[in-house]
């Protein structure tokens, strides 16, 4: 691990006063130095960072420190310990990921407050942001979104409860613990998850009580645990049984809908799902 200094330089979007306007290529994350982590109080660890970039350092929109030229996991040293915003200028080599995996600086992480390029090739972003704990927001113009097909346990035990209108994921096959124990009460309109196969513990230890009209999880083959924790609003738990009986054609699926319960025109879908050899666990019918 290598610690980089700091140089200071001028705001190079907007004076005191004026709006940030995020430019589309930079991933910009807020991070507090003080709370605890592999790096000192003053620092910053890219832990598990996959790519090449830049760094500037900006407190109350103002330019503070500079650091050029970092390749992959690297640690930079702020003035003095505080909340940071950290704006990532990517190079063309790009900025891939990174892989908290439940280590190293997760815990200073507090928002992703712009995407930019991050991620855009590459369609595996298991255990990215594992253990954030203290991370409240996500930002929604992710380019990531449409090409991506593995998230298992990349938001696993994090502290969001509202995801991104954009977040469709058109390509995610494996979903695995993603949300598994956060604060999240309802999922993205556009969230279909079509092409989804695994979804084990995906959305478990949440509050979701609304889902999508257009999540119908046609691929899904494991929901093992899925919802476990939550419960669904009736009418439209119900009608994501219906849509699962309708579309998936997977035979031998567990599936779990936490305590959310059905009624009459669900369990007529449930009871078809179980006799494909599916196991449901659920809150049971609504009476």
């Amino acid at each position: 691990m290598s610690s980089l200094g700091l140089g200071l330089g001028v705001n190079r979007f907007f004076g005191r006063g004026q709006a940030f306007i995020p430019p589309p290529d930079e991933f910009i994350i807020e991070v507090n130095t003080e709370l605890a982590g592999t790096s000192n109080s003053d620092q910053f660890q890219f832990t598990g960072a996959i790519g090449e970039y830049d760094v500037e350092a900006y407190q109350n929109g103002d330019l503070v420190a500079t650091f050029e030229n970092l390749v992959n996991e690297q640690t930079i040293t702020l003035p003095s310990e505080g909340v940071y915003e950290l704006r990532v200028i990517i190079k063309e080599a790009g900025f891939h990921k990174m892989t908290f995996n439940n280590t190293g600086d997760r815990l200073k992480l507090l928002k992703i407050l712009n995407w930019g390029l991050y991620g855009v090739n590459e369609p595996n972003q298991s255990n990215a942001f594992f253990g954030c704990e203290n991370n409240t927001e996500i930002a929604g113009n992710g380019a990531w979104f449409d090409i991506v097909t593995n998230t298992s346990i990349m938001f696993n035990n994090n502290s969001l409860t509202l995801l991104p209108s954009e977040m469709n994921l058109p390509l995610l096959t494996t979903g695995g613990f993603m949300f598994r124990f956060n604060s999240i009460t309802s999922l993205p309109s556009g969230m279909n998850l079509s092409l989804l196969t695994t979804g084990f513990r995906m959305f478990e230890g949440n509050s979701i009580t609304d889902l999508p009209s257009g999540m119908i999880l046609a691929s899904l083959t494991n929901g093992g645990n899925m919802f476990n924790n939550n419960t669904i609003n009736t009418a439209r738990y119900s009608q994501l049984l219906i849509d699962l009986e309708a579309n998936n054609n997977n035979n031998n699926v567990s599936f779990h809908g936490g305590n959310s319960q059905y009624n009459a025109q669900g369990e007529i879908a449930r009871n078809a799902l179980i006799a494909r050899g599916w196991t449901i666990t659920d809150g049971g019918l609504e009476i």
